[in-house]
């Protein structure tokens, strides 16, 4: 698949998922997903980045992160995916990697679809069907984003912020959002742009990045004449 280069701007939110090789488990049992956790806290210690909303599942992860540049963001998922690892062929005695690439990500249009994208995020167990009701699944920033549960991951965003002067407000009004938001139809537009490199936003916002960039924010449709300099231009050859 066609993929941009990658897109980071100086604190503005992405939404990134890292998942293992070949879609094999990576996180088996809680002491996992405890790890990982850790990991993911030393990493934003470490970093200019701020993590707002994610999701541990069994073979992957999602994040909603802000960087504060695109230096940081690198540092931050190297960190977390070295030190996890090492941890885990260390636990399972085994060699190599257990990532599948490098991490996907798309940047995020926050002010209209921060909110949208959280829950696209935090719904992943009751769509993989691991819980029924997303409450029951603490490996993900909903419990701190509605139910005012303790997460030192959770650095709130100022959309967030401004939900309440209080926590409990902030929490309820959240979830308020959370139970309203109709995310169906852009699933798969979240999807693509993550996997595709892409902006994740309406027309306005890409025009807005594009001019910011000087160069494309999407893929070109039918992926492209590959023996165009546009298009070498827009993709990372890395990828392909």
């Amino acid at each position: 698949m066609a993929r941009l280069s990658r897109i980071v701007i100086p604190n503005l939110p992405l939404h990134i998922m890292h998942r293992g090789n070949n879609r094999q488990n990576i996180f088996e049992s809680e002491e996992d997903m405890v790890r990982i956790k850790g990991d993911i806290a030393l990493s934003l210690s470490k970093t200019g980045c701020y993590l707002h909303a994610y999701v541990i599942m069994t073979n992957h992860l999602h994040l909603l992160i802000t960087p504060e540049d695109k230096e940081q963001l690198t540092k931050f998922m190297q960190s977390l995916a070295n030190r996890y690892v090492r941890y885990f062929n260390a636990k399972y005695k085994r060699t190599g990697t257990i990532w599948e690439g490098r991490f996907k990500s798309c940047l995020v249009d926050s002010d209209e679809y921060l909110f949208t994208l959280c829950k696209y995020i935090e719904m992943n167990p009751v769509k993989a069907g691991m819980v029924k009701d997303i409450a029951d699944y603490k490996w993900s920033s909903y419990p701190y984003n509605a139910l005012d549960k303790e997460d030192n991951l959770i650095t709130e965003h100022k959309l967030y912020e401004d939900l309440g002067l209080t926590t409990k407000q902030r929490n309820r009004r959240y979830k308020e959002i959370f139970d309203s938001l109709d995310i169906e139809k852009q699933e798969s537009r979240i999807s693509s742009a993550t996997m595709r490199g892409e902006v994740y936003g309406s027309d306005v916002y890409h025009n807005k990045i594009g001019k910011l960039i000087s160069r494309p924010t999407r893929v070109a449709s039918h992926g492209g004449d590959r023996k165009s300099e546009k298009y070498n231009n827009q993709v990372d050859p890395l990828i392909l």
